[in-house]
């Protein structure tokens, strides 16, 4: 209490404020007046998340002392609230709002949606509910679409005053647009500033689908477009996005993207490298963007990745030895695929470019070539050890044996406990030499999942060699 208020309120900043408001207010009145600040009251989240991404209430005492005691406190300064299904009505019920100006609605359906809102002016909603909803006041959705046809309703004139449009979408397919349902697919967007589609299923329908709905937002100044595209002849380069986006978006001011183009090696026109796909950007001034083109003949595919920096988004995929690097401070996910083995030093330099590394997936079938070198000079033999001070969940399914023991001898990696792992049974008996590897035995002990293909075909994991192993999956 010796701490000024300015103090105070930078404390609070830090922390979860409605935590901070259950656990404080009506402590004492210096207290009550620094969390009734407009800086620590003016965004709310009155749910709980899980780890799957689901939305859940908080407890009913909780919900019951914000409803009666702490939102009537501060309802002038609440800006935002995000919400769910089951203590939506109550919140709402409350108090009066009278600078509420946006709302997530998370769980919600869409009667209840429609009972509440018809009729009442907002200007931003990120809402989870059916596309038959509509307001002449908002200017900023957010919202998860199944279909890309979906996001066609969402634009079809219900909403005539958006200017910021966020979408996330789980299939774009002309296939399934069904045309006959959407009012006006073909009208310009001229309110629509803002537009970002992030996508993360392959579709072949990019030119027929999303570049003519971006022609029809002519006064478009900031675009935001991350997929995965199956190509034909030729990569997205910055060629095409100067033909077939800039050009046709002449109040475009910045653009951010993360595009995959994967082509059949046999379909494609020619084999650019990288440096012809990064000449492509040189008109490209206002943003760094880097690009990585890998050719897989064994596979039969090529794959073609640009993006521009800054990367903010929390998963990497597609990761092969062309990775051009850099420092990603988001990305907690990644993938590794090559036909080209992936040395030790290699996954060093993972490490210094993912600080924040949980999940990593490897699919690589070639054996190291150098595995064996790595301990030559024993005075190195711990500098080469390489920490893993996030990683939680690692995959190992589609991989040589080499890449099982990078990660488990106690001589290449170091690993947190309560590690999940994936891998096929017989590589992981071979590695730990039928569990008796003492080289093996430390990085085993810190396994806290085993998900294992096929495992009721062997015989029972040693318990003694995975001490702390409690779920066994096959």
């Amino acid at each position: 209490m010796d701490l000024s208020d300015e103090i105070l309120l930078i404390i609070f900043e830090e922390l979860d404020n409605v935590e901070m408001l259950n656990s404080l207010m009506g402590t004492n009145t210096r207290l009550d007046r620094v969390l009734r600040h407009p800086i620590f009251t003016s965004h709310l989240t009155l749910m709980k998340s899980s780890s799957n991404g689901l939305s859940h209430p908080l407890d009913d005492i909780m919900v019951d002392r914000f409803c009666s005691q702490i939102l009537p406190q501060i309802h002038h300064n609440i800006k935002w609230l995000n919400l769910e299904s089951l203590s939506m009505e109550r919140v709402l019920l409350a108090s009066d709002y009278p600078n509420l100006f946006g709302l997530g609605l998370y769980e919600i359906n869409y009667d209840a949606a429609l009972r509440h809102f018809s009729g009442i002016d907002i200007e931003r909603l990120n809402v989870s509910i059916p596309t038959n909803f509509s307001s002449s006041t908002l200017v900023e959705l957010h919202r998860n679409v199944a279909r890309f046809g979906d996001c066609l309703y969402l634009l079809d004139g219900r909403f005539n005053q958006l200017r910021s449009f966020y979408v996330r979408i789980c299939i774009i397919s002309s296939h399934l647009i069904y045309p006959s349902s959407i009012t006006d697919n073909k009208k310009e967007l001229v309110n629509l500033k803002c537009f970002s589609l992030i996508s993360n299923c392959g579709t072949s329908d990019y030119d027929e689908l999303i570049l003519l709905l971006l022609h029809r937002i002519s006064n478009l100044e900031k675009l935001t477009l991350y997929v995965l595209l199956d190509r034909y002849t030729s990569f997205i380069d910055g060629n095409h996005f100067q033909q077939d986006i800039i050009n046709q978006l002449p109040r475009l001011n910045k653009f951010l993207f993360n595009i995959y183009s994967f082509i059949n090696i046999t379909d494609l026109l020619y084999q650019p490298t990288n440096e012809d796909i990064q000449s492509t950007f040189k008109n490209f001034n206002d943003c760094k963007i880097s690009s990585a083109v890998d050719y897989f003949p064994k596979e039969g595919n090529s794959l073609c990745h640009i993006y521009s920096h800054p990367y903010r988004l929390k998963h990497y995929h597609h990761i092969t030895n062309n990775f051009p690097g850099g420092l990603f401070n988001y990305v907690e996910d990644i993938s590794l695929f090559d036909e080209r083995p992936f040395e030790h030093e290699f996954f060093i330099r993972l490490t210094k470019v993912f600080p924040l590394l949980k999940k990593l997936r490897v699919s690589n079938e070639e054996p190291q070539n150098y595995k064996n070198c790595q301990n030559s000079n024993n005075d190195n033999r711990y500098s080469s050890i390489i920490e893993y001070p996030h990683l939680t969940d690692l995959s190992l399914t589609f991989v040589h044996e080499d890449y099982v023991e990078q990660f488990l001898l106690d001589t290449k990696a170091c690993l947190l406990n309560n590690i999940t792992l994936q891998v096929g049974y017989e590589c992981l008996q071979r590695v730990t030499h039928n569990f008796t590897n003492n080289a093996t035995r430390v990085n085993c002990a810190k396994l806290t999942c085993l998900l294992i293909s096929q495992c009721w075909r062997y015989p029972k994991l040693c318990d003694t060699y995975f001490p702390h192993v409690k779920n066994v999956f096959g």
